[in-house]
């Protein structure tokens, strides 16, 4: 009888049958990594290179719409001196046809004075240019119409003009170097004098002498020299303050009612 024989040729089958499996399995990972990986190139078989940045310059160049809050228009001028346009949010309108457009990012661009509060979106919170106003007792205010027309506000009290319950001019001081400041920065526009009382008296007392105060204002603006294509006069009583006539006590500001008391000249240039 022959010996039984070893099976030395069943040994070699084991190392190919694992190789087998681990090229299998290193197959199936690849699959699973590429979900993950960069795409390979069909002629080459390396990984494609990864999507370039241009979505993302393209977003970086509409930034600065894309930052603009929702309902916003881009802006037309620099109030806060920072080197881009401010956005305008919304419109308000101030009566007797002054409409105009309100930074996104206001605040206050000025404060009351001696004291007074702010009404709720208060005419005064408007920004204004840097102009040398000597020998004015007011302010200035700077602002666009919905049309874009540049507009330019001139505010003074009306105590450096009248007295007490009176239409008729005392110092000229005021008005005379109110005439220099319009025609040597804002000649050829249309005026529009605003004549304001406080809130004390009667509403029909108080509009008649607005008004009267106004027409007074408009007078003496023409007659002396004006460069303006039109002035007009409007009188509006106590309906448009710019502070709060009480102290947060309740009790009467005498500072506030000083303050509403005033003549607005409101200047639009030419387009």
């Amino acid at each position: 009888m022959r010996p039984a024989r070893r099976h030395t040729a069943a040994a070699p089958l084991f190392p190919a049958a694992v190789a087998g499996a681990l090229l299998l399995a290193a197959v199936l990972l690849a699959g699973c990594d590429s979900a993950s990986s960069p795409a390979a190139s069909p002629a080459t078989g390396t990984a494609a290179p990864a999507a370039t940045s241009s979505s993302a310059a393209t977003s970086s160049s509409d930034e600065p719409e894309a930052s603009l809050p929702p309902g916003a228009q881009p802006g037309l001028d620099d109030y806060d001196g920072d080197g881009q346009k401010d956005p305008t949010c919304a419109t308000q309108d101030f009566g007797a046809g002054l409409v105009l457009r309100i930074p996104c990012q206001i605040g206050n661009a000025h404060d009351p004075e001696n004291d007074t509060r702010l009404v709720k979106d208060s005419l005064y919170r408007l920004p204004g240019p840097d102009v040398d106003l000597t020998g004015v007792s007011g302010s200035i205010l700077e602002a666009r119409t919905p049309e874009g027309v540049h507009v330019y506000i001139v505010t003074f009290n009306s105590d450096a003009l009248f007295a007490t319950g009176s239409a008729d001019i005392g110092s000229t001081d005021t008005l005379d170097n109110t005439i220099k400041v319009i025609n040597k920065l804002y000649p050829n526009g249309t005026i529009q004098v605003r004549g304001h009382t406080d809130a004390t008296g009667s509403a029909s007392a108080n509009q008649t002498l607005s008004q009267r105060r106004a027409e007074t204002v408009r007078t003496y603006l023409t007659s002396h020299g004006v460069t303006a294509s039109s002035v007009t006069a409007v009188g509006l009583g106590s309906t448009q303050p710019l502070v709060e006539e009480k102290n947060t006590d309740g009790s009467a500001s005498v500072a506030g009612r000083a303050f509403n008391r005033r003549v607005e000249l409101v200047i639009r240039l030419p387009k």
